[in-house]
């Protein structure tokens, strides 16, 4: 029996609110040949009930006893997987109608491209647009050069070759919130990001997120310290780049209470490469991307 060229991935616990409009925007994709995965993370909700009720022979849920967490469960689901590319989602997203057909047309024309992501549209908890609509850059050497700005591919959008991913190990485990950006740093370095310039995406944005929550907020700071330098570290990044990641790194430590470590490490980086930090070129899409991000978080509240 043939093995469909593509899996869409996809854990899930408690998904009840809005698991439902998730699934279905997979099953109604105009690309129809997928094995839609989707590992249930101990959810105590209706979640398994709701996923089994759709009937659809392309669903296959593996129901795990015990909550393994984002990570454990993705990797699970790697490890299971058969096929050539592999899409994934998360559970309150919603697919545009066309999404996948695009990526897996993109990714068959460019054999050099080991993950695409989209743009995203951003929607609240009732699916009603915010008005917001990301735009990152669309090129591998933008993508690696704004990496020290933000997270720069949208992970519930990407698809991306197998053979690549377990290439490099797969989600690392040791970082906890911000494995998504520890794949791509570590993908960057032997193959070539993309990014397509359509939003394909709905990305919702409510309370209920692991993102939002402030309890998280020391862990989420040393996962960025640690990946700042991994940033760093790239041989693709350039010098702006590193420059900004350096920046990244003693911002991090200063939002950790660790003002002394912040202060020497900007003082040495602007003694050192004074032209890096105060010319760099992407400090002024730094600069925007946060106000447009804080504005955005203002707005939900």
């Amino acid at each position: 029996m043939n093995q469909p060229k593509l899996t869409v991935l996809m854990s899930v616990k408690n998904g009840e609110p809005f698991v439902r409009e998730t699934v279905q925007s997979v099953l109604s994709q105009t690309y129809a040949d997928f094995r839609f995965l989707i590992i249930d993370n101990a959810s105590k909700d209706t979640t398994r009930a709701i996923i089994e009720g759709f009937g659809d022979p392309r669903i296959e849920l593996v129901a795990l006893p015990e909550d393994m967490g984002q990570t454990g469960a993705l990797n699970l689901g790697l490890a299971r997987a058969e096929s050539e590319y592999v899409a994934r989602l998360d559970a309150d997203d919603v697919c545009m109608p066309e999404r996948l057909a695009r990526q897996v047309a993109f990714l068959d024309a460019n054999p050099q491209i080991a993950l695409v992501g989209t743009q995203a549209r951003f929607i609240d908890r009732n699916g009603a647009l915010l008005g917001h609509v990301t735009e990152f850059p669309e090129g591998h050497g933008d993508i690696v050069g704004y990496m020290p700005i933000t997270n720069p591919i949208v992970h519930p959008s990407v698809m991306f070759r197998l053979a690549a991913v377990r290439d490099v190990g797969g989600y690392d485990g040791s970082i906890s919130y911000a494995q998504d950006l520890a794949l791509w740093i570590a993908l960057a370095e032997k193959y070539r990001l993309a990014n397509l310039p359509d939003a394909l995406l709905k990305l919702r944005v409510h309370p209920g997120q692991e993102t939002r929550n402030v309890s998280l907020g020391v862990r989420r700071l040393r996962d960025n310290l640690q990946l700042s330098l991994r940033i760093y570290d790239l041989r693709t990044a350039d010098a702006d780049t590193r420059a900004l990641a350096m920046l990244r790194h003693h911002y991090m430590h200063f939002l950790l209470g660790e003002r002394r470590e912040a202060l020497v490490g900007l003082g040495r980086t602007l003694l050192t490469q004074p032209h890096r930090v105060l010319f760099n070129r992407r400090l002024f899409s730094a600069l925007r991307y946060a106000l447009i991000k804080a504005i955005r978080i203002r707005r939900l509240k």
